[in-house]
């Protein structure tokens, strides 16, 4: 999966690696930043690229979509379950509602304090979407990366709701899983071999309550290699960027 982009006069590439040919596609010259993002070890650090190494959730689908629901935790399961008898309660995969799926997103980034991605990072996602009373409460946009969906990202209403209506926070929780379940008998009817959930990170306390979700699902293991090539101009513009940053936060 392949994403090129031109903003002024800085031309970026970005490849979901689906063993396309790197040295076809891999012109340096070309591009001002380059991210590959691969399951398997590409070895492109021998060429200039700087690579970073992350352990991933990955939720294998072989077998039946019964069996694979059944390696769920039990209390996954039973979530999963009750979301059949919830009134309002609706599930739309491949949602065409970008427009809606992005403000949701956007919404929970800032809540949390973090800088949302733009909306064209969300370019070829499948969105997976649980609607309550026709609001859009959670989301889980996808990659179709065959022989593998990978999640994009996972957001929800939660952030706006806390402990203001229990009730309502357990629905959004058990929406999201459901999702999940959504997600992978899609997949599996695709002839996908898994799902990934994404990184898992157990160094920070709060990195590491979204680890243990990501591992509910009956999830093994995988691996993820990020490989970032960057010109020397764009390099020097990066640095350009910190500064005067810094300088106006200083003022």
């Amino acid at each position: 999966m392949i994403f090129k982009k031109k903003k002024f006069f800085l031309k970026s590439l970005r490849v979901l690696y689906q063993n396309e040919d790197l040295g076809a596609l891999l012109c340096k010259d070309k591009y001002d930043y380059v991210t590959i993002i691969s399951h398997k070890d590409l070895g492109l650090e021998k060429s200039g690229f700087h690579v970073k190494h992350k352990k991933l959730a990955n939720i294998a689908l072989d077998g039946t979509v019964d069996e694979v629901l059944h390696r769920f935790s039990r209390s996954t399961r039973q979530e999963i379950q009750q979301t059949y008898d919830i009134s309002g309660l609706e599930f739309r995969v491949e949602d065409p509602e970008m427009e809606k799926t992005y403000e949701l997103y956007k919404k929970f980034e800032v809540a949390q304090d973090r800088v949302p991605w733009g909306v064209d990072t969300f370019e070829g996602v499948i969105n997976f979407n649980a609607y309550h009373k026709d609001e859009l409460i959670a989301s889980v946009p996808c990659y179709d990366i065959f022989p593998y969906l990978q999640v994009r990202a996972m957001f929800s209403k939660r952030m706006g709701v806390h402990g203001e209506d229990a009730g309502f926070y357990k629905l959004i929780g058990s929406a999201t899983r459901r999702l999940i379940f959504e997600i992978c008998r899609y997949a599996h009817k695709r002839g996908c071999k898994f799902v990934g959930l994404g990184s898992v990170n157990y160094s920070d306390p709060q990195k590491a309550r979204v680890a243990d979700f990501k591992m509910f699902f009956g999830s093994h293991l995988g691996d993820e290699y990020t490989y970032v090539y960057k010109s020397r101009w764009f390099a020097f513009m990066e640095k350009l960027k910190l500064i005067l940053t810094g300088n106006m936060a200083g003022k």
